[in-house]
């Protein structure tokens, strides 16, 4: 009977599993109901309101499987919840991964990953939200399943890895950066030897190599059979074809992203990375007194492989950098910075002192560090919502107008098609006050430029949804002809009298300079 396998269910799983799971529940409601529980879009939104999510062309085969589940609606509250629960369920992997047995870590890793500024730039992308949150979560279960050393654990693992990737490439960081941490840790706090522990950590890279061979693979074959060509987006081929390696490149991108999002000092004196300060030195004090600890019998080499691991951090959270340096690492795609947390938290169960006192000390350190971190991954997530509400705001009182403009535009109503050139002030940027810097997020208009390679339209798919209007955008050559004539460029850009125009029956708007 069901009641029987829930309540055996119930009894058999660990307390610190149910409590992890729990606190990323509320920590993720506390942070993100305000994006759940109303229509807060950005740019993207705006396209994929309504989207079967056939992302191929950018490598992403399994993305509309998974996304399947919630509908190809763009849901505010069934995305995010999704979302917040799928990371819980990740969160809780890391618990088993690190077998975290005491109350207190497992409730502050679990409200930590819930509201990591990651995922407040992926529920600002809501209709891939619940999507990509499987994803991580596939991805931590496979660092799992690989951290079990046995065949069938890698061969789960590869599989997983493969799916993970299948959805969202990004998350591979994830993965890594768990089982840096994980070998990092069974070197200094556990008791396996230096060769078991280095000889385990290349086949585990055997493997995760694996499952990414499956992953292209598949790829590859999804790609014949549908007659499909990968997109020149984020050089997603040049990835793929690993024809755009430099490693000097690609190390400069990877560091300059990693200390980026952790000691951005750009916008002043921020609470964010000054307890970024503190967490990595709190972090690495606390290892080398683990290390110090723990180094009885233990030879020096066993401390150098275990710095090894540490020192490959950055590089495994930005593992697609080190193909492809052209890629723009931004904020979405950096998940497996939380494990920079992960570690700064497992001190809490790690550290043993003969001293009663400097535990003590040590374990409240860990809790209130991690607690104000919580609290302002929660302010960073609602003060992103507000200003992309306000952002939302804002550009539906600019399409009024626009929409507007047109109708007010000689022969308009006779055209189908519309030309939209260049794109409102500041909308390209992504901004907020607080760092790190929220993908997803502008402090200004959403109406942003065309943008051919995805074949998507902003402007125009904001005038057929809120305005009721059918245009079809133009673009490709018929769009350079347009671009090329006297009075089109000509045009003043918008809120000019003369921004909106008509032309070989095809309706033109000019918001600003074209994107070269």
């Amino acid at each position: 009977m069901p009641e029987r396998i829930l309540t055996r269910l119930k009894n058999s799983l660990p307390k610190s599993w149910k409590i992890c799971f729990l606190s990323a529940l509320l920590v993720g409601l506390i942070a993100h109901l305000y994006k759940i529980t109303g229509w807060i879009p950005n740019w993207d939104s705006l396209v994929f309101r309504y989207d079967a999510q056939n992302m191929l062309g950018l490598g992403r085969w399994f993305l509309p499987v998974v996304c399947g589940i919630s509908s190809f609606y763009d849901l505010p509250f069934i995305n995010g919840l999704l979302a917040i629960l799928f990371h819980g369920l990740g969160a809780v992997c890391i618990v088993k991964l690190f077998d975290i047995r005491k109350s207190v870590p497992a409730a502050l890793l679990g409200g930590v990953v819930a509201s990591f500024p990651t995922v407040t730039s992926l529920l600002m992308y809501n209709y891939v939200a619940d999507g990509y949150a499987i994803s991580f979560f596939f991805a931590c279960l496979a660092a799992v399943y690989f951290a079990k050393g046995k065949w069938k654990g890698f061969i789960a693992g590869a599989v997983l890895l493969a799916l993970s990737s299948g959805i969202y490439q990004a998350y591979v960081s994830v993965t890594v950066t768990l089982l840096l941490l994980y070998f990092a840790e069974q070197l200094i706090f556990g008791k396996q030897e230096t060769g078991a522990v280095f000889v385990r950590s290349l086949k585990v890279a055997f493997a995760g190599l694996c499952g990414m061979l499956l992953y292209y693979g598949v790829l590859l074959l999804m790609l014949k059979l549908t007659g499909t060509e990968l997109l020149e987006y984020q050089g997603i081929q040049d990835t793929s074809s690993a024809a755009g390696f430099d490693i000097g490149a690609s190390l400069y991108v990877i560091l300059h992203a990693f200390a980026g999002f952790f000691f951005d000092f750009s916008k002043g004196m921020q609470l964010f990375p000054v307890l970024n300060i503190v967490i990595f030195g709190l972090t690495v004090l606390g290892y080398i007194l683990g290390a110090v600890k723990h180094r009885a019998g233990k030879p020096w080499y066993k401390l150098a492989l275990s710095a090894v691991y540490v020192l490959l951090f950055p590089v495994g959270a930005s593992v697609l950098a080190l193909i492809n340096p052209s890629i723009d690492y931004h904020n979405l795609m950096k998940m497996g910075y939380c494990t920079v947390y992960i570690a700064f938290i497992l001190l809490y169960e790690r550290l043993e002192c003969s001293k009663e006192k400097f535990q003590t000390i040590a374990c409240w350190l860990v809790f209130g560090v991690s607690i104000l971190l919580a609290l302002n991954q929660i302010v960073i997530a609602n003060v992103s919502y507000h200003k992309a509400q306000m952002a939302y705001e804002k550009s539906f009182g600019a399409l009024i107008r626009i929409a507007d403009r047109i109708e007010q535009t000689e022969g308009a109503e006779d055209c189908e098609r519309i030309l939209i050139i260049g794109h409102l002030t500041d909308s390209e940027s992504y901004s907020v006050t607080l760092p790190p810097e929220i993908t997803g997020v502008t402090d200004s208009y959403i109406l942003r430029y065309d943008d051919e390679v995805v074949r998507q339209s902003v402007v125009t798919s904001a005038l057929n949804d809120y305005c009721g209007k059918e245009y079809r955008f133009v673009a490709g050559e018929e769009k350079k002809a347009l671009l090329s004539k006297e009075d089109v460029q000509e045009m003043k850009p918008w809120p000019a009298k003369d921004s909106v125009s008509v032309s070989d029956n095809v309706i033109i708007v000019k918001l600003g300079a074209e994107r070269e």
